[in-house]
């Protein structure tokens, strides 16, 4: 045993704050080390603490400088790029990867096929990637290879026996789902995973800073502190709230009050904003084409990959001469267009036949400071996604995590800012504006911003290793209840550390009771758990429990539970006096700590997309439910993806497909190619004696004032098929070209027309508002608006189903 003096010597490098507060510790007598890994979406990093009992020290921990093979001899850096290609018969991960990407067209090396990155935003979902080889067909395969390389790495670097398993670093917000593959990942690198060895990021980024500045803030920890860790990566934004207070004679106290919800948003998502609001106009101008000559396929598949280290070189450079010119005063008002980076050379891409180059491509502060305003704006908090690309601006997470925290943004007393991205001028600047009354802990240089995640994971795992604990334990952020007739009972206190209970038993509550009795149908009990009390109260769960009939009313429910530390809650409730009736059972995965909800029409977009890659749908189904997934595109606002899958669509069904092409004009339409959408209609038109083309067209050529040519196709589409909305156009169409005798003979003939309002499709309803709000019919105007109204309200979300259980006679709402 050694004593506390003892270990501190030999601890010498590393904070008093966090020291444990025994007066007795066991540490082993063996030299050893020990290694984390942050596995990031852009680049990833290994880290090591070396322990010698005999020079009576440790650490600091240092990042390990990787060789990494690439086609023009090795590099070396401790950052290694987290891709990997397949080229030549052989793998490459890192820079070597990297390089090859920039090559990609003249390479045919594609995405998700022999070329591999950004794929931890992937991580944890059900996409494969099928045309593959095996072993690279899933985001957790290509984790693995990149997790094996750096283990690899750090296993020949240095002779000492690792003290425990590698401790691997993942954002604070990723889901049970994303946590299981990433330890898929990590054992398919042949990295064995223990109870604790997965870290936040932001927590490990904490660390990192306190070891490395710790005696700086420690004067200041005589009274508590509320700390924002603001970790704005290559692929993600993660934010945590902590509050910090230091124990005369022990060790620092940290309570974690709350972590943002997952946010896809890094600097990777700037890095294609270059690309496509930037580059590809400077590539087309180069190339005298214009922008609507390259398809989705030609500038995401093609185009982005191989400029995305063009974008990123602009980008850091054109940070670093603002950063210059900020520090000598010389940027707010200077000329923002004379400010630029711009990088020497040419830049081929070569795709489909097409040979394209990139000559001196350039980034002005101006433009720059124009495709960052989405990204830092303080009220648009809701992602916006293209075919492209996500934009969603870093105030999201950080009020997500403020709000969930309960903490004012001006009660903020220290913000830190760690990953690569948050090193932008614009980013500081921004946050430092948002939480005015915090001091920003920021790091001297890029690598170390870069590298603060592996080396605080390191400190978690010698304290893993030497104490059998982590320096921060995980906590429940908010009180979570469950509902019931008399209000919420709660289940588990805010604060508490996890897991809750502790060790590995469950919990129990014995005060609810069935609600009612009934002898010829079953009992539907409501199940409600929620987080948060009073005006913050949110609903995490609500289900229903069906109890067979006959249970009599009153009857005891027992209900068990548990909050593990690896923040699931596990529920389960069952009759306490009944034998052989199914329970009711519930996973709520990191519940306080919800993933924003990418929506229902993105869920399902996933859903086909995995069928179709994975042959699960019949072929005879194929074309259809490419068209239907071009549909769901279009609904989120992906037109030119949509206009991708019907073109595909198109070529398979091999002939002329009316619906196809006048699906794809409309398309066109609402992207502003008007050329491309007016000879889509008449293609469509061409195709089949449908009238619609015919109608779309004569919309399409009044909206851009070409009324004679509107009249002529509107005339088709009457003659094809007389219905009350083509009268209506028509009349409007008259109208325009002052022709009100006809304008007036055709209102009336489709008033007469329309059915009773209530058989009426939701577009033949439009078109009838229309023509009575043109005839001055009031009356009629006033009946399609209250039908309208009607359905809408008929599409509403039914009310929950089921009675909450209310608690039993002598028992007390806690």
């Amino acid at each position: 045993m050694v004593g506390l003096e003892s270990w501190r010597k030999a601890m010498t490098t590393l904070p008093v704050l966090l020291t444990p507060s025994s007066t007795e510790i066991k540490l082993p007598g063996e030299p050893l080390r020990v290694i984390a890994i942050d596995l990031g979406t852009t680049n990833s990093t290994v880290a090591e603490i070396a322990w010698h009992p005999d020079e009576g020290l440790a650490g600091p921990a240092r990042c390990l400088v990787v060789r990494q093979e690439t086609a023009e001899g090795d590099y070396f850096n401790t950052l290694v790029p987290s891709v990997v290609a397949i080229h030549g018969g052989k793998v490459w991960v890192g820079e070597g990867a990297k390089r090859l990407r920039a090559r990609a067209p003249e390479l045919c090396l594609r995405q998700n096929e022999n070329l591999f990155f950004e794929c931890k935003n992937e991580i944890g979902n059900q996409k494969t990637y099928h045309r593959a080889p095996e072993g690279f067909r899933s985001a957790a395969e290509i984790g693995g290879k990149v997790l094996q390389f750096l283990y690899e790495a750090a296993l020949s670097d240095n002779d000492l026996p690792l003290a425990r398993d590698v401790v691997v670093t993942v954002p604070a917000s990723f889901q049970t789902a994303q946590r299981r593959d990433t330890i898929k990942a990590a054992e398919l690198a042949g990295i064995k995973m223990q109870g604790g060895d997965l870290l936040d990021e932001p927590v490990a980024a904490f660390l990192d800073y306190l070891f490395e500045h710790g005696a700086d803030l420690a004067a200041e920890l005589q009274e508590p502190k509320r700390l924002v860790v603001f970790d704005f990566g290559g692929g993600t934004c993660d934010v945590a709230v902590f509050r910090l207070r230091a124990v005369k004679g022990g060790p620092l106290q940290t309570e974690s009050l709350a972590v943002s919800r997952y946010h896809r948003l890094g600097g990777g998502d700037i890095d294609k904003a270059i690309i496509h609001e930037v580059l590809i106009p400077q590539l087309c101008s180069q190339n005298e084409i214009s922008q609507p000559d390259l398809g989705y396929e030609d500038k995401k598949i093609f185009i982005e990959p191989a400029y995305l280290g063009v974008a990123e070189a602009l980008k850091i450079s054109l940070c670093t001469e603002i950063s210059r010119l900020i520090k000598f005063n010389q940027y707010n008002g200077g000329d923002k267009e004379v400010v630029s980076a711009k990088l020497p050379g040419v830049y081929p891409c070569q795709f489909q036949g097409r040979s394209l180059a990139l000559k001196a491509p350039k980034l002005t502060a101006a433009e720059f400071e124009k495709l960052l305003e989405p990204f830092l704006d303080r009220d648009m908090l809701f992602a916006r996604e293209t075919e492209y690309r996500m934009t969603q601006s870093i105030f999201a997470p950080i009020t997500d995590a403020l709000d969930r925290s309960g903490l004012d943004r001006e009660k903020v007393d220290w913000c830190l800012l760690v990953g690569g991205s948050s090193l932008i001028p614009q980013v500081i600047r921004a946050v430092q504006r948002f939480m005015s009354q915090a001091r920003l802990l920021t790091y001297q240089d890029r690598e170390s911003v870069q590298t603060a995640v592996a080396r605080g994971a390191a400190y978690h795992a010698l304290s893993l290793a030497l104490f059998g604990r982590g320096v921060v334990q995980p906590v429940c952020h908010d009180r979570i209840s469950i509902l019931t007739t008399s209000g919420p009972i709660e289940l588990i206190p805010k604060g508490v550390p996890l897991p809750y209970p502790s060790g590995y038993e469950y919990k129990s509550y014995n005060g609810l009771v069935v609600p009612k009795k009934s002898l010829f149908e079953e009992i539907k009990l409501r199940v409600e758990i929620v987080g948060g009390e009073g005006n913050d109260e949110r609903l995490l769960l609500r289900d229903t429990w069906r109890i067979p009939r006959g249970i009599e009313q009153g009857a005891a429910l027992r209900l068990e539970y548990r909050f593990d530390e690896n923040k699931i809650l596990h529920l389960e409730m069952n009759l306490a006096e009944a034998d052989g009736i199914e329970p009711f059972e519930a996973t709520l995965e990191n519940p306080l700590t919800n993933v924003v909800n990418p929506g229902a029409e993105r869920l399902q977009i996933e859903e086909i997309e995995e069928q179709l890659r994975t042959g699960q749908i019949p072929k005879d189904r194929v074309i259809d439910t490419i068209v239907l997934l071009a549909e769901k595109y279009a609904n989120i606002g992906q037109r030119e993806k949509a206009l991708e899958y019907l073109g595909r669509a198109l070529r398979a069904r091999n002939r002329p497909d009316a619906v196809i092409l006048n699906q794809m004009a409309i398309y066109y339409g609402e992207l502003g190619d008007y050329q491309r959408e007016e000879k889509y209609y008449r293609e469509a038109a061409r195709a089949s004696a449908w009238s619609g083309p015919w109608f779309n067209l004569a919309l399409a050529l009044r909206r851009q004032g070409r009324l004679q040519e509107a009249l002529e196709a509107v005339a088709e589409a009457i003659k094809k098929d007389r219905q009350p909305p083509y009268l209506v156009l028509r009349a409007l169409i008259e109208e325009g070209l002052k022709n009100q005798r006809k304008r007036n003979s055709y209102l009336e003939e489709a008033l007469s027309s329309f059915g009773l309002i209530s058989t009426l499709s939701d577009w033949q309803l439009g078109w009838l508002l229309t023509a009575a709000n043109m005839a001055g019919d009031q009356e009629k105007a006033t009946q399609v608006r209250i039908e309208q109204q009607r359905r809408l309200r008929a599409g509403s979300v039914p009310p929950p189903e089921g009675e909450l259980p209310p608690i039993g006679p002598g028992l007390q709402k806690v």
